[in-house]
């Protein structure tokens, strides 16, 4: 089985935005808990990767954005699920009118947001691995 999940990569005032996960989503143990990220998710049935970005963003801190481009794919096997999971990750912009002052987490999957010129800005906090690689 394959999965795609699609995630977008937004810049506010020239920084980049990251998103701490929850320890638990919906009741259960969150995936990379107190990991920072960018927002996404799945891509549902019938739903465009680029179209499930701009929702995964809208749900995720409440930002209206455009898609741009594909700036990264990377995929991975999991044995204990039996899995394909392709990630696919777009460079988006805001639309009009929004700003920092629009952003409201979604509070069951991230507890915090912070704006960063660059992943050193972090220290020792946990960052999810393929941003390494898109965050220069």
């Amino acid at each position: 089985m394959n999965r795609l999940i699609a995630h977008g990569l937004i810049k506010i005032n020239d920084k980049y935005l990251l998103i701490k996960r929850t320890k638990i989503k919906r009741g259960k143990t969150n995936s990379l808990p107190n990991y920072w990220d960018i927002p996404g998710g799945m891509v549902e049935l019938s739903e465009l990767p680029r179209d499930a970005v701009v929702r995964e963003t809208k749900e995720e801190v409440n930002l209206d954005v455009k898609v741009i481009k594909i700036i990264h794919e990377d995929s991975n096997y999991d044995k204990e699920k039996d899995i394909v999971f392709t990630r696919l990750v777009y460079q988006c912009e805001l639309l009009d009118n929004q700003n920092i002052s629009n952003i409201i987490l979604q509070e069951d999957e991230h507890s915090e947001y912070r704006l960063v010129n660059s992943l050193e800005e972090m220290g020792n906090e946990k960052v999810v691995d393929y941003l390494i690689d898109i965050i220069k």
